[in-house]
């Protein structure tokens, strides 16, 4: 027992030494590798990257919604958007959505690939790939659409082409607007109308 009590002993004092020199050098060691950050060193970060990022003032999933004056629910999305630097009044956003939702339960979706939004005018003029859908079975396809932001008004820069209950329809100019006694929305397409009449609708 007068053994092992003193080989105890023995451990513990030199674990009493040891263990305090270990954290020493521990302690040591950190401080010495501290020493080679600098703190004056930034993080490195590519200047032109900071610079796109702090001067374009791109906003992420910007989204506008209201409502007509007869009661039509308008919205439009964006994936991103940013100032137009030539004219601050406008904005540029991409992937641009509209939906409105019609009071009589009828709905229409437009999408395109680039939106410019004008605040002064009211007005989105939505740009490549345009495609307009309803609830009621169209869909239309352009390349320029422009969209009031304050009413249900919209009209095509150019031919459209698409296909509706009646069957496939090819036009100069199509144009959305809405009755303001009775509320009706209307789709009437001009300019050339060409339609190709299909009986199974």
């Amino acid at each position: 027992m007068d053994s092992r009590d003193g080989l105890r002993s023995r451990v513990i004092t030199w674990l009493k030494i040891l263990l305090p020199l270990t954290a020493l050098a521990l302690l040591s060691t950190l401080f010495l590798l501290s020493r080679t950050v600098d703190p004056t060193k930034s993080i490195p970060v590519s200047r032109a990257d900071l610079e796109s990022r702090t001067g374009s003032q791109q906003i992420t999933e910007p989204s506008f919604a209201g409502a007509t004056e007869e009661g039509h629910l308008v919205a439009f999305v964006a994936a991103n958007a940013r100032v137009d630097p030539n004219q601050p009044e406008r904005v540029i956003a991409q992937t641009m959505s509209a939906r409105i939702d019609l009071l009589r339960g009828a709905q229409i979706n437009i999408t395109s690939v680039v939106g410019t939004v004008d605040d002064i005018q009211g007005i989105a003029i939505l740009e490549g790939d345009v495609v307009l859908t309803s609830s009621t079975g169209y869909r239309v396809t352009t390349e320029i659409l422009t969209t009031s932001m304050r009413e249900i008004a919209a009209e095509s820069d150019g031919p459209i082409s698409g296909n509706g209950p009646p069957g496939k329809l090819d036009a100069g100019k199509m144009t959305l607007s809405s009755d303001s006694q009775t509320g009706d929305v209307h789709l009437l397409f001009t300019n050339g109308v060409k339609l190709i009449y299909d009986p199974r609708n």
